[in-house]
Formats: C-alpha cells, structure tokens, sequence
C-alpha cells in the first residue's frame, strides 16, 4: 500500500509544532526530548486507543493532525485530547469517523466504520477477511485492519525487546492470530481466490445457518402444539369443523323450541307495552299544549289587567283637568289665543262633550270586564283538563311499569331455560371456530419448514462444494513456499548486514507455517537454534526484530502486498552502545540507507534514537535529521518552548 507521510501538526497552548517529514527521518538526542512522542503521536493519530502522556504532554497537548499520501491522494487525519473520533479529510470531502470501537457505517453504500476502513477505502481497497480461527474451518471471518498492518511498520520501544510481533507464544491469542495472518498475507497464503472463496464459503455457510435454525424454531413450534405433520393437522381440522357444525345444529334447534313455548306469552306483552306507551305519549303531548295554552291566557289576562288601569286613570286626569281655564301655555306660559268653546283652550282642537267623553269610558271598562270573564272560563276549563290529563299520565306509567316487569319475568324464565344449554353450546362453537383459524395458520408451518430444510440442503452441497475448492486452493497456496523461502532470505541477509554477533553465511532460516516463527539454525557444531526468545542479549532482540521488519518491508516491496510503505523504529540501539557495539550501530545504520537507495527506494524510514549515524560517503541518500535536546532554543525539544527559561 503506498503510504507517505508529509506533516505532524502538534497543536501544544503555547505554539503549533509542525515537522516535515522526508524519505529519511532521523531523530535523535536527549531523554525527555520528545522523540519516541513523535512516533506515538502519529500511532494515536492512525487509531491508537491510547497516548502515553509525558508530563509534556499532560501539561501542553491540545491536538495533533496527521497529513500523509495513501495511493497518491492527500489525507489529513486531526484527533483530540483523549478522543475517540478522528476529523478526517480528503479531496473536498471531511467526516469524523470512530478510530477503532465501529458504531455503524460513516459513508452510505460503503463497509466503512473506522479509521482502518476509510483508509483502504480512500486507497481503493476493501479490507483482506480472514477466518478468525486457523484450527476452525467454520470460524467466522473478520477483517485485517490498518492497526494489525501497523504491528510490522512500527517498532515502539517499549515492546522492542519484548515482544516479536505478537507471535510469541506467550503473546494474546487473538493478536497473534492477527500476527500471523499479516504475514500469511503478504506471503500470498491468503491470495484473491482463496479470499474469494473464503468469503463465498462463510456467506454460504451463513445463509445455510439461519434456514436451518429457521427450520428448528418452526419444529419447536409444531411440537409444542403436539403435531409433527401437515396430515395431522388437517385430520384435527377436520374433526374440529365437524363439530362447530354440530354446535350451530344445537343452537338452531335451542332457538326453535324457545320460540314455540315462550312466544305467544311475550308477543302479547310487547303489543301491550307499545300500545300504552303510545298513548302515554300522547297524554304527554297534551300536557305539554295546554300548559303552554294556559301560560298564553294568563299573560293575555295581565295585558288587559293593565289596560284597564291605564283607562281608569286617564278618565281620572280629565276630570281633573276639565274645568281648568288655561290663559297662558303649560309648556312655554306664553299667552294663549282665543278659542271658541268647542276647541281646545291649549291645543285648538275640537273636543267632545263630557257626556260623550263618560259614555265611551265606560263602554270600554264593560269590554275589559267581559273579556277577563271570558278568558277566567278557558283558564279554570284548561287547569280542570291538565288535572284528569296527569291523573291518566300516572295511570299509564303504572300499567306500563307492571307490563314491563312481566315482560321482564316472562323473559328471565325463557334464559334460564335457555341460557343453561344455549350459552354453554355458544362458547364451545366459540372455542372451536379458534381453534380452526389457529390450525389454517398452523398448516403453513410445516410447508415452510420443508422449504427452509430443501433450502438448507440445497446449500449445504454448495458449501461443501465451495469448501473442497477452498481446502484445494489453500494447499495449492501452501506448497507455494517460494515467497517464504525469499523471506527467510532477506531476513538472514539483514543479520549478516547488520554483523550481529551469532550469525553465520551459512545458517539457516526456519519460518514452518502456520506459526511462521522465525529461527535461525546453525550450520556447524551441534546445530544450535537461535530465536527471539533464546537470545539473551536484549541488544541483540532489538537488532534481529528489527532485522525481521527490514526483511518483511523488503519481500512487500517485491510483491507489491498491502503492507503500508513506511517503517518506523524507535530506538534500534536501545541496550546497546554507540561505542561500545560501534561495529553494530553503524552496520545497521548502513545497511538501512543501502536499502533504501535499491529495494526499499519507496518506503519511508523514521529512526529514533540516542545517536545519528549518518550515512556513507558511498551512499548518495539524503537524511532529513533533527537533533533536540531539553530547555535547548537551538534544538529545541518536540515542544519547542517546554522547559526553556
């Protein structure tokens, strides 16, 4: 996988600390400097779960972004203090995306959930599957992510002499199974038709899985309720049918004799009721007329009460005012004009005698009188009517009440004849009839049990088809041990340039799959057998891990294999001395830069450690080395202000 970094931007409180990176990157100096910080800050940034905190760290970091090339596109990877997330950019695209625990796709239409995935995605790439267990042919497949790469492009100090990449024995099982698979990739085990096979086989295995379990869940169902056939249950529907129509046969005949002995006596009682209710209605209306006919007359007898009144006072006020001689006007007291003796003194009109004026004054109050009479008659007549009206109403609602509560009786005495057996036949129909619907869903189950088996069946040929050319394709890829043999090689190659005391020209390298744990046999003597764990020297571990990883970066780069085109190693002398071992740390230092002129020409190398070895006057390579020392404003530290006065 081509894969170069460009840029480390540390964002501290007080400063943004960028550092370029080149082909070569060398840092060296002091403890405490930030050295091995550069290399954790860009494992954190390419998903790390952890950062070691220095105490710079704990005091300045605010966040740190990554920018580097993967297959020719720029990528800038920005994570925060103690974050979970990583804000990603490329092209003209930016999401955050979780850098290891996945919760779900980040882009629609694409198997990307972390960090490990958008890089290949971005590198256009899936991730290499590979079966979770090596023993297990049914194991699931999981996929290879960036950070099982990253066990061969990064040699932290801290595991350098303490751990062979994950392969010893006392390692995690599941990284080591991880381990392995990196390497069984990039030796070609796992090549596209093994991975296209291994994939079809786990999806048809899958799929077989869940028709099978399908299939048993149904069979729990169908034995539960006691029926191992499709026959059976229309056996029991049949029997079940045959007897709700038995049922119906009962109630009819139930109903039938109901009729016959209890119905003349409550068709009676019915007519009854609905004939006095029908006059009782009747009466009601009635009622409800005259009151409202009374309440008109006795309004009307108030109106003539009050004009009769009106008419007695007005004869008062004439009398009154009759014989009064008016000189000047009531209204304004100026003075009135003469007036002849039939007009008005006042108002100029002509005015009737008094005789007449008395005569038609009591014509009136004769007419009033009459019809008060009149109206008194109609209003006793009415109130007489209302009384016999409501004595009959009370009447009715008594006879209705009597034929009600017989009617009432009549019917209690036909339920408890027919209730007992009618009732009881009605609810066993009822039962029945569900117990009929529950059998027509019943019968589907058996025919979809045989479906998922035929399925099952179906699919299990193909699977073992599927597996027998997997088991073909696999062997095929094992007995292929040209690129393990090269690896062997190489790795031998590096120790002998690298001079680490031990180690002959004529040794031999064993790396037997599937544990692919180098060891290094000698040719003479007793045939001694040197590995990472019989080495005592904890110089001589760091120098052989890190041989290994030159080897392995050097077969990639041969194959072109996924492994990502850059090697970082943190201190390679560490327990070692510059001066002491002088022939050590200047063979490996060269044999490094000869590398990278030839077959490591694309790979990028970051050293970190106590001393810089520059390179040969015969190697023409260029090496972009940084010196950094505490509290120094020359060559300041990672943090280029911390512990400066």
């Amino acid at each position: 996988m081509k894969f170069r970094l460009t840029k480390l931007e540390l964002t501290c409180k007080r400063s943004i600390e960028v550092l370029p990176f080149d082909d070569i990157n060398y840092f060296y100096g002091e403890m405490g400097a930030g050295k091995s910080t550069i290399a954790r800050l860009i494992d954190y940034c390419l998903g790390s779960k952890q950062l070691v905190m220095t105490p710079a760290l704990q005091s300045e970091f605010v966040t740190v972004a990554l920018e580097l090339e993967v297959g020719g596109k720029g990528l800038r990877i920005e994570r925060a203090r103690e974050s979970l997330q990583a804000l990603v950019s490329w092209d003209d695209q930016q999401i955050i995306v979780p850098v290891r625990d996945a919760k779900g796709s980040v882009i629609p239409d694409a198997e990307v959930e972390v960090l490990s995935d958008l890089v290949f995605y971005i590198n256009g790439q899936k991730p290499p599957r590979v079966r979770k267990s090596q023993l297990n042919e049914n194991s699931a497949l999981e996929r290879l992510s960036l950070r099982d790469l990253l066990w061969y492009c990064y040699l932290d100090q801290d595991s350098m002499d303490s751990s062979f990449f994950i392969l010893d024995r006392d390692a995690d099982t599941f990284k080591r199974l991880k381990s392995r698979n990196v390497l069984r990739a990039i030796l070609g085990v796992h090549q596209e038709k093994v991975a296209e096979l291994d994939q079809r086989l786990e999806e048809i295995r899958r799929e077989r899985l869940g028709y099978l379990g399908s299939a048993r869940v149904l069979e729990g169902s169908l034995e539960e309720a006691k029926f191992s056939s499709l026959d059976e249950i229309d056996q029991r529907a049949e029997v079940v049918n045959e007897r709700v129509q038995q049922l119906e046969l009962q109630i009819k005949t139930i109903r039938e004799e109901k009729e016959v002995l209890v119905g003349h006596v409550t068709d009676s009682l019915r007519n009854k009721a609905r004939q006095v209710a029908t006059e009782l209605e009747t009466v009601e209306t009635t009622i409800e007329e005259l009151t409202d006919t009374n309440s008109d007359d006795k309004r009307h007898l108030n109106e003539i009460l009050a004009l009769s009144t009106k008419v007695r006072r007005l004869q008062s006020a004439r009398a009154v005012l009759n014989d009064v001689e008016f000189v000047t006007c009531p209204r304004c007291t100026l003075a009135l004009p003469t007036r002849s003796q039939d007009e008005c003194s006042v108002c100029g009109q002509i005015t009737e005698s008094d005789s007449s004026n008395e005569t038609n004054g009591e014509a009136t109050q004769a007419d009033i009188v009459s019809r008060m009479s009149e109206i008194k008659e109609m209003m006793d007549a009415q109130t007489v009517q209302l009384r016999r009206l409501r004595r009959r109403r009370e009447d009715l609602k008594a006879v209705k009440q009597s034929v009600d509560l017989e009617l009432v009786q009549a019917s209690k005495q036909y339920d408890s004849a027919y209730l007992a057996e009618a009732i009881s036949a009605e609810k066993q129909r009822a039962g029945f009839v569900e117990e009929l619907k529950y059998l027509q869903k019943m019968r589907f189950l058996p025919l979809r049990v045989n479906d998922l088996k035929k399925r099952s069946d179906s699919l299990a040929a193909e699977e073992s088809k599927t597996r027998r050319e997997l088991n073909d394709a696999r062997s095929a890829a094992e007995q292929d041990l040209s690129n393990l043999q090269t690896l062997k090689k190489l790795f031998l190659d590096c120790l002998l340039r690298a001079k680490i005391p031990g180690f002959e020209a004529d040794d031999i390298v064993e790396m037997s799959p599937p544990w692919f744990l180098p060891e290094v046999l000698g040719a003479s003597g007793e045939m001694a057998t040197t590995s990472f764990s019989t080495l005592g020297s904890g110089g001589k571990k760091n120098l052989f891990k890190c041989c290994f990883a030159l080897a392995v970066h050097r077969l990639s780069a041969k194959l072109g294999t996924l492994l990502p085109t850059v090697l970082i190693i943190d201190s390679p002398m560490k327990n070692i001395s510059e001066r002491e071992n002088r022939e050590q740390f200047e063979a490996f230092h060269q044999m490094l830069y000869q590398l990278t002129e030839d077959e490591l020409k694309d790979t990028q190398i970051i050293l970190i450690d106590k001393e810089f070895c520059p390179p040969g006057e015969d190697i023409s390579v260029s090496v972009n080395s940084r010196h950094m020392r505490v509290g120094s404003r020359d060559e300041p530290p990672l943090i280029s202000y911390y512990g400066v006065h």
